[in-house]
């Protein structure tokens, strides 16, 4: 039974897992009282019926990590007056931790499997109750209209997709709370504690309020993106090593009529000795589980947050590859019927809390629970309800596979290439109930704003960028658009850092432009530009002017990117942000951008629009987070708009690729570097 039927009358939805809320204490620890605003879903009409509905049923729970337990486990001796005492009280807390972590009854008795899984989980203390202060009402606002920052207004959505069933009526509760004498003294350690909110003892909000010690002067974030998660991806490596050992390799004739006739090669017998020699390779060398990427992200970031090196982490979309789960595809009949139980937004909830797989699976390295808050948005394929066929446009290629072990796989999974680019709102479902209850939000951080938008499914008016394999994505609505006039209006100031967060980027370019000139004088000719050609710093050693920099002339700079309102999210960046940071490539791709006075078009979306649209914006191109390594050429050169490589999967050309991650940190209040950083390098 999920966690929304337990509820029964009211559900938490905000804040949650992908929308944390996070509270500022001062450095010297001082013990105060904090308010925390809750929303509510609900099929209570009556506002008293819901208050007392809701006496004494909220909890914080505190998070501590590892090294944490391990002080409860090892008592060290004390001196001192009342070191006896201490020590009294610290075998009784530490026979309580043992008894209710780990089952066992004394210290003496723990082995090494147990000491990892004090590592594997954080450790939860006794919960803190907060008092209701106040309760009133709350109603769907449209984004539009939104002004106020971190303000947990209810999603259309939830309604309009039925996302928590009947419950209909919303409600904004303020309580306030103390922290607690374990509270404190963890902070003394760490720059913040992390709390799951239990509502009615079975609805569990996980990670979804941190208090920090961060003035937001110095510190660092993440950013990763595209982890295309999936269950079928932990099941990958036991299936084919059964293949392998399987009957199917020995009849090698039979089979590879059917590799020919599936991939439409001819029958040479180079073809032959190439598909038996892949399966030869070892799959542990090149297979890449977008899963164990994720959870060696995962302990990366954990270490940093031991070193206090890290305060959060935001995920620009493609969360998942696609949503519902390989072992339920051929049971499941309309899309709308399926549950968050049944969709691959738990196996992305599981891996961030490190709940163990209901069935082990050879390959599948061990993980640990996330010690860090998250923000979340959405890309393409979490809109995309079924799995593709691996085989389709080579995609086994990205994972590390050949074609014979793609064609096996598909005897086990139920996909189809028309189902795949099957796309539905329905599909977030798990998300909005579990995950993140809202789509385009901001967060204030001191002299910090974060603006996190929902840049939609993929885009069918371009088809050109669909076919090459680079599908476009619908884009920011009008209605964001205004949300962001907004925010220019009522919080934007020049002297605020202001972050950008998409999943489909702002700029994009093909890899190479093909022109051809036929007025050369021995006749027509191909020219191939690669963009790699045109970095600025390349440009600069050759002497020539910074114009012929500028790629915004020669190439297609809205290939496989944003669709709608593309020039004003253009314009947004320009003028407001410092750095905007999406996904959808897979690649490590950085820009600049200029005011110019000569501006250059593009096409809008061929073939079915030929409208030019006016670039507002000079863009060039180079590795500009290598290039500039001071705050001052940061400010001087910016504002930068990148795209940070996938975590999950690599390029078809280089699956080394995978593994990115984009560390940026802030020092003296100001942008001080914007790396990539790779989970294997």
């Amino acid at each position: 039974m999920s966690e929304l039927q337990q509820t029964g009358k009211s559900v938490l939805i905000n804040p949650n897992l992908g929308r944390p809320t996070i509270l500022q204490i001062d450095r010297k620890l001082k013990k105060k009282k904090f308010q925390l605003s809750l929303l509510f879903i609900s099929d209570i009409s009556d506002l008293e019926i819901f208050k007392k509905s809701l006496n004494k049923k909220i909890s914080l729970i505190p998070l501590f990590d590892y090294k944490w337990s391990y002080k409860l486990v090892f008592v060290k001796k004390t001196k001192g007056l009342f070191a006896k005492w201490r020590e009294k009280r610290a075998r009784k807390k530490r026979k309580k931790f043992l008894k209710d972590k780990l089952e066992i009854i004394t210290a003496k008795d723990l082995d090494l499997e147990q000491l990892k899984k004090l590592k594997s989980q954080l450790h939860r203390g006794d919960p803190i109750f907060p008092k209701v202060k106040n309760i009133e009402t709350a109603s769907i606002i449209p984004i539009q209209n939104i002004s106020d920052i971190g303000e947990l207004s209810p999603h259309e959505l939830l309604i309009k997709n039925r996302v928590f069933g009947e419950l209909n009526k919303f409600y904004k509760v303020l309580v306030e709370f103390t922290p607690n004498k374990e509270v404190l003294k963890f902070l003394k350690e760490r720059n913040f504690v992390m709390f799951d909110i239990n509502c009615f003892s079975n609805r569990i909000n996980y990670h979804s309020l941190v208090i920090s010690k961060q003035k937001w002067k110095d510190f660092t974030f993440v950013h990763a993106t595209d982890l295309h998660l999936a269950e079928r991806n932990d099941r990958i490596y036991s299936i084919i090593k059964k293949w392998t050992e399987s009957s199917i390799t020995k009849s090698v004739e039979d089979f590879f009529n059917t590799v020919k006739k599936k991939l439409k090669i001819k029958k040479r017998k180079e073809d032959r000795k190439q598909i038996l020699s892949d399966v030869k390779i070892p799959l542990r060398k090149r297979l890449i589980n977008p899963n164990n990427q994720f959870r060696k992200f995962i302990k990366l970031m954990n270490r940093k947050v031991l070193r206090n090196e890290l305060d959060f982490v935001v995920l620009t979309g493609d969360i998942v590859d696609y949503t519902i789960s390989s072992k339920l595809a051929k049971k499941i009949g309309k899309i709308d019927e399926f549950r968050y139980e049944d969709s691959n937004w738990q196996t992305f909830k599981n891996t961030i809390l490190n709940i163990p797989l209901n069935k082990k699976h050879k390959g599948v390295i061990r993980g640990e629970e996330l010690n860090c808050p998250i923000f979340t948005t959405i890309g393409n394929h979490d809109y995309r309800p079924f799995a593709y066929d691996l085989t389709w446009g080579e995609m086994y290629k990205k994972i590390g596979l050949n074609a014979s072990e793609a064609i096996a796989l598909n005897q086990m999974f139920s996909s189809s290439p028309i189902t795949a680019l099957t796309k539905t709102s329905s599909a977030l479902k798990g998300y909005f109930s579990e995950i993140n209850a809202s789509l385009d939000f901001s967060i204030m951080l001191g002299n910090n704003l974060f603006i996190i938008l929902n840049t939609g499914a993929d885009s069918f008016k371009n088809i050109r960028d669909l076919i090459t394999g680079h599908p476009s994505v619908t884009g920011v609505s009008y209605k964001q658009i205004k949300y962001l006039e907004n925010l220019i209006n009522n919080q934007i100031s020049k002297d605020l850092n202001t972050f950008l967060f998409l999943h489909g980027p702002p700029i994009n370019t093909e890899g190479k432009k093909l022109s051809i000139s036929l007025f050369e004088k021995k006749g027509s000719r191909i020219i191939r530009k690669k963009i790699s050609e045109f970095k600025e710093s390349l440009i600069k050693k050759l002497g020539k002017p910074l114009s012929a920099a500028r790629i915004d002339g020669t190439f297609n700079v809205k290939y496989g990117c944003v669709s709608s309102n593309w020039e004003k999210l253009i314009d947004f960046c320009k003028d407001y942000t410092i750095l905007t940071l999406s996904g959808h490539t897979h690649t490590n791709r950085e820009f600049r951008l200029e005011d110019t006075e000569m501006k250059t078009t593009v096409y809008d979306a061929p073939p079915f629009k030929l409208k030019k649209i006016e670039n507002p914006a000079a863009i060039f191109y180079d590795k500009y987070s290598e290039i500039f390594n001071t705050t001052k050429d940061i400010l001087a050169n910016g504002p930068f708009v990148v795209q940070t490589p996938a975590l999950g999967l690599g390029s078809y050309k280089n699956t080394k690729t995978a593994g990115g991650y984009r560390e940026v940190n802030i020092k003296n209040g100001k942008l001080a570097s914007f790396k990539v950083m790779y989970i294997n390098r």
